[in-house]
């Protein structure tokens, strides 16, 4: 894994199924990008992002950027 992050995506991926697209835009909108941002960086159009968005949020039973962020902290092992 790249990072702390890396690894904390990784589980959430694996734990909700999100598909290897959804697990690269929910790593990019955890390191705090834009639409646009992660639009340019995976080539793709603003609405793919915000579709992958809704579905990402949709599996994982959230409604915001802030519940996505918590829920990479609550999975932060401790100790």
């Amino acid at each position: 894994y790249q990072d702390r992050i890396s690894k904390q995506a990784a589980r959430i991926c694996q734990k909700f199924r999100l598909s290897a697209r959804e697990a690269e835009v929910m790593e990019h909108i955890v390191r705090g990008k834009t639409v646009v941002r992660i639009a340019e960086e995976l080539v793709i159009s603003e609405n793919t992002v915000r579709t992958h968005v809704r579905h990402i949020y949709a599996k994982l039973a959230i409604n915001s950027r802030e519940e996505l962020l918590a829920m990479i902290d609550d999975e932060t092992p401790r100790g």
